[in-house]
């Protein structure tokens, strides 16, 4: 039983906070193209530009990223980032990627993927920062393709890459995750547009919104008597959308969403991006609002018991299965699979990706309920190999597939690492969740003909009526042209000499929502 919820932000108020940096200048600058000529102002440490995004307009990406810090007492400083690439086919052969390019090299094709590419290991590069005596600034810079890089700076650490074992990682104090109050955030993210001189791919659905169309993030610390770590409590970061309203009519769905093994509930608001994601697909009216909550290493009886019951006492959220989303990466999709499998009817949509574990046994697969889920989607990247994720991932979709359960897979190049991950998240939103739809056919008899309408119907209460267009059919063949569907409705008038028996409708989707197909009764 939970008793006790503690809002804290950046700077350690009881305040709702944005997902924004502490100081405002950095924040300007890390989304900016700053001149090469204007880096710096190194003298004054408060005022490092860091990290500083510049638009160079020459090969092989068109950008250029330099890192610094401040650290006149260091004897050395390395840096490691998420800048390791390769293309599926120069890894065909040995995909643990023996010969990575880096960002200086990247050629069209790349993505990211760590080198050696083996388990859940983070090896990514790691590189030696040069110091600025006279200033006591370190900093390096590399060219980078488009998207969202986690990076971290290194102390005084000699051990070897890309392990660095012993050391310990430290964010970027200029660009400092959103919040420190829960589990330490030990990496900082920079976003690199894209050029399309280069054909880098257009990631723009990861940068910062303006500020009209951003949601809010906010720290959670409530009471969880028994849970370890921390002690008789445990953190949420939830993410509310632009505009939320607590007395909303309409309540918001809930999208839970699980980070992976030995990460916390800051990882998918940092490392994951989630928030800029949220904020990109609902201005561009891709999805709906909706409240996204990540919670810290839950349990089952944790996410059933606690978080959904906490979740909604204190946000407008909808109550009911068809409202709830649940979706976990690598570790926290086990968690995810035992409620799939056991709990099913728990949450209308839920996501699998990366799963190194719970794959289903003794037949778990054949349930029925499993069939009745709204919407299911299963993804691993082709070049996985973290653990078990790769062969336990393919494996239960084929089971899936074999028992007649739907779901949308989502197999692409990548390894087990976050740009997969944000692109998972990417389309999951897209083209499962909170998307499902029914169609029901109406036929009235009427003098010198049938009036048929077709009603489309969102399985998850949203303030948007279904829009596109409805294919009729009678006694199974296409009559007439596709009909618009106006506030969840489309209707066509069948002449006497056209009428059958048998009346039929399909729904194609529509901006915000899946397709369906019904029959009269």
């Amino acid at each position: 039983m939970m008793k006790l919820m503690r809002l804290r932000g950046c700077a350690g108020t009881a305040t709702v906070i944005r997902a924004t940096l502490a100081a405002a200048v950095a924040a300007t600058l890390i989304l900016s193209v700053v001149p090469a000529a204007t880096a710096g102002t190194p003298h004054d440490p408060a005022k490092i530009f860091s990290p500083q995004v510049v638009h160079t307009g020459t090969a092989p990406t068109g950008y250029k990223v330099t890192f610094r810090i401040h650290d006149p007492s260091a004897t050395r400083m390395r840096i490691k980032g998420e800048w390791s690439f390769s293309s599926a086919e120069d890894i065909a052969a040995d995909p643990t990627n023996p010969n990575p390019r880096h960002g200086d090299t990247w050629q069209v094709g790349d993505f990211p993927l760590a080198s050696p590419n083996a388990g859940s290991a983070a090896n990514w590069p790691v590189d030696d920062m040069v110091k600025n005596n006279a200033t006591g600034v370190w900093s390096f810079t590399t060219a980078l393709p488009s998207g969202v890089f986690s990076y971290a700076f290194y102390r005084d650490c000699d051990a070897a890459a890309p392990a660095l074992t012993g050391c310990t990682p430290t964010a970027d104090p200029s660009n400092p995750p959103w919040d420190t109050s829960g589990s330490i955030e030990r990496t900082s993210q920079v976003y690199v547009p894209s050029d399309p001189k280069f054909h880098t791919a257009d990631y723009s659905w990861q940068s910062e919104a303006p500020a009209r169309e951003r949601g809010t993030l906010t720290h959670i610390t409530y009471s969880s008597p028994g849970h370890v770590n921390p002690a008789d409590e445990n953190y949420l970061s939830v993410y509310t959308p632009p505009g939320y309203n607590p007395r909303r009519a309409t309540p918001y769905p809930t999208f839970y969403l699980i980070h992976g093994g030995g990460g916390n509930e800051m990882d998918w608001s940092t490392q994951g991006d989630l928030n800029n994601v949220m904020d990109d697909l609902i201005a561009r009216r891709l999805i709906q609002p909706m409240v996204v909550v990540m919670p810290n290493n839950p349990t089952t009886a944790e996410t059933l018991d606690d978080i959904i019951p906490f979740t909604q006492q204190h946000y407008n959220v909808d109550a009911s299965a068809g409202g709830r989303a649940l979706v976990g990466l690598s570790g926290g999709a086990t968690v995810v699979q035992d409620i799939l499998f056991h709990n099913t009817t728990s949450f209308g949509y839920y996501g699998v990706w990366s799963a190194p574990r719970g794959i289903p046994i003794a037949g778990e697969q054949t349930n029925p309920q499993l069939k009745q889920l709204l919407g299911l989607h299963i993804g691993v990247a082709v070049q996985d190999l973290g653990g078990l994720a790769q062969g336990n991932t393919t494996a239960e979709q084929s089971l899936l597939t074999a028992a007649g359960v739907p779901f949308v897979a989502y197999n692409v190049n990548g390894g087990h690492n976050w740009s997969y991950w944000r692109n998972a998240l990417h389309d999951f939103l897209t083209r499962v969740a909170f998307r499902a739809t029914t169609t029901t056919v109406h036929a009235t008899h009427r003098p010198g003909g049938v009036l048929l309408t077709a009603r489309v119907t969102p399985a998850t209460a949203q303030p948007a009526s279904p829009t596109g267009r409805v294919r009729f059919s009678v006694d199974g063949r296409a009559y007439g042209p596709l009909r618009p569907v106006h506030n969840g409705v489309a209707e066509i008038v069948i002449p006497a000499r056209d009428a059958g028996s048998a009346y039929a409708a399909s729904y194609g989707g529509g901006q915000y929502y899946n397709t369906s197909a019904g029959a009269s009764s």
